[in-house]
């Protein structure tokens, strides 16, 4: 049994969709499909950035938000800012303004995003829905097994290059375990 501390994902999906008008009500006027929200406790006042540019939102369409009973038990674990936690604590939205999609993450990481248009897209094509629909059963389960094998993989390596970290040679010895190795036969449209 170990007792390593669970580590947390730089980037969490939360399980709401935004509103359509909430850029709109918080004062962003831009084309960006990616918005950071956060609260900026030196000026007291929500924040977004596109990554490009930045401005002050409207505080009382950010607290609707904040405090909104689907909202706020979601939003409780996460510090969004107050003048009692040092800036590096704290805690943004990101909004794929195309999905509806919200995630939260330190701030450092959502800015560090919004600048790296790559590691934006690379988040959207791992969150967006494949049609499966149009598959036979030999293609969905290649998919599925796929998505489970590769998806932490890219995840993580993704991750560590963006934030500058040295992804060569990490976990190697993990990945190329023989016991992990597992003999799968292709089907045939895949020859």
């Amino acid at each position: 049994m170990s007792n390593a501390k669970e580590s947390k994902p730089l980037l969490e999906l939360l399980d709401l969709r935004a509103p359509s008008c909430l850029e709109e009500a918080l004062g962003y006027a831009g084309k960006s499909r990616w918005l950071g929200l956060y609260w900026e406790p030196e000026l007291n006042q929500v924040c977004y950035t596109d990554g490009q540019s930045l401005g002050m939102g409207n505080e009382k369409v950010w607290q609707l938000l904040y405090t909104h009973p689907e909202v706020k038990p979601l939003l409780q674990p996460y510090h969004f800012g107050d003048r009692s936690q040092p800036t590096e604590h704290h805690h943004s939205l990101l909004l794929d303004r195309e999905t509806r999609k919200l995630y939260v993450g330190e701030s450092e990481v959502i800015e560090s995003c919004l600048t790296e248009p790559p590691t934006l897209a690379l988040l959207a094509a791992l969150d967006s829905p494949t049609d499966v629909s149009m598959m036979d059963n030999d293609q969905k389960r290649w998919l599925n097994w796929a998505n489970v094998q590769t998806r932490p993989i890219i995840i993580g390596s993704a991750l560590l290059v963006l934030l500058g970290l040295p992804a060569i040679g990490f976990g190697a010895a993990v990945i190329l375990d023989e016991k992990d190795w597992v003999e799968v036969e292709l089907p045939e449209w895949m020859d």
